[in-house]
């Protein structure tokens, strides 16, 4: 019989959503406390000079807490995900939705070893964050108020952890004459000039299997070093078509590596809308698609920008992802574009929470259900009276 028939519907919710608050709060701690410091001094990477908390725990509680082996927030997570995470070279995996993928022969695979540290996943952002619910709120949210902008961030900061890699979140500044998505081309730019390779995604761009390594992907979509940028296509309609007609790559998800073409493509993708190399890309300083027109209706056609993994790869700088690989959600499939290695919530930014759950789920399941009901020793909590027979108030072993 199950125990939690015998609770309430609340304490219910509440015993299966604690997992979820603790590694959230934790999350939060190292957010504020571990990966935001300033190493770049174009660069404002912050902890929250307006928080009034330095820690996450209640004023009750906060006695309790002590320093030790538990404040090494990388190893905690690394050992939660260790089961799980998926080794560089392994031949297939089988994404969320069934679909198994396959890496090319192993004489072709790119990376056998982590990248470890030399690997960024950045966040850009000009917005402060402060709100309830914010990552740079005065308090730490709760579960519930947590918002879908957080959400997204957390996702990104476990994940670096979960890897080993780098994680930078930038309080950008905005410029006085374009949008504020255009931020992420120049901070892409500035980082890549201290990292190998820097991922940049939007709040709402997630991986919905954080144990899948970034090499392994590398490997999977074949980006070695002659690929200065990969982007995924968006989906296909008139909509998203750029200034030729063919169709936008979205740069929600960017993967860049350092090299002095990719310091020249984005240099002149940052100096774009100024119409010193591109005329006619001013046009996209305020109107969508913003910095993505920009790349899509001119700087990409510098660079041999149209040839795919399935055409000829090796001979473009620019690897064009599939939508169905690196764009969308699961609900978007009509469209070709299911997010399957990486979603984008682009059509329902909400669901950034739900993904976010499951990515602290599914590594926590498995593991509460083989520490409660599977260890098969002494340490489960699992006691077996089935070779008993009750009588009465009393119980007793079965006949022979």
């Amino acid at each position: 019989m199950s125990v939690l028939p015998t609770f309430s519907q609340p304490a219910r919710r509440l015993l299966i959503l604690l997992p979820v608050v603790f590694v959230t709060l934790t999350l939060l701690t190292g957010l504020f406390n571990e990966s935001v410091r300033a190493t770049l001094p174009k660069v404002v990477i912050t902890t929250n000079p307006s928080s009034t908390s330095d820690n996450p725990f209640h004023g009750d509680c906060s006695a309790n807490h002590t320093n030790g082996p538990l404040d090494n927030l990388s190893s905690i997570i690394q050992a939660l995900y260790a089961p799980l995470v998926v080794p560089i070279t392994t031949p297939t995996f089988t994404a969320r939705d069934g679909t198994v993928k396959r890496l090319p022969p192993a004489s072709e695979l790119i990376h056998h070893k982590s990248l470890g540290k030399r690997i960024c996943i950045l966040d850009v952002d000009t917005r402060p964050h402060t709100d309830d619910g914010g990552i740079f709120s005065s308090s730490f949210p709760t579960w519930d108020a947590l918002l879908p902008g957080s959400s997204g961030f957390l996702s990104h900061y476990l994940y670096a952890l979960i890897h080993g890699y780098t994680y930078k979140f930038v309080q950008a500044p905005t410029y006085e004459d374009r949008a504020p998505h255009w931020t992420k081309v120049i901070f892409t730019q500035e980082l890549l000039k201290e990292y190998d390779i820097v991922v940049m995604l939007d709040y709402d761009a997630v991986f919905p299997s954080p144990e899948l390594p970034l090499e392994w992907m590398l490997n999977y979509w074949k980006i070695d070093d002659k690929v200065m940028v990969a982007m995924a296509q968006d989906p296909d309609d008139e909509v998203n078509r750029d200034l030729r007609g063919n169709l936008n790559v979205n740069t929600g998800f960017i993967i860049a590596q350092a090299s002095e073409n990719t310091q020249r493509m984005f240099k002149d993708w940052a100096e774009c809308p100024s119409e010193t190399r591109y005329k006619g890309c001013a046009k996209w300083k305020d109107i969508i698609f913003h910095e993505q027109a920009g790349f899509s209706s001119h700087v990409r056609y510098d660079f041999l920008d149209g040839l795919t993994i399935e055409e000829e790869p090796g001979k473009s700088m620019l690897r064009v992802l599939p939508c169905n690989e690196a764009n969308g959600i699961p609900e978007k499939k009509h469209l070709g574009c299911s997010g399957q290695l990486v979603r984008h919530y682009w059509g329902n930014k909400e669901q950034t929470k739900r993904e976010f759950n499951d990515n602290v789920m599914n590594a926590m399941l498995p593991r509460l259900l083989q520490s409660a009901f599977k260890a098969g020793n002494a340490a489960s909590a699992v006691v077996d009276y089935r070779n008993k027979t009750l009588v009465g108030d009393q119980i007793l072993d079965k006949p022979l």
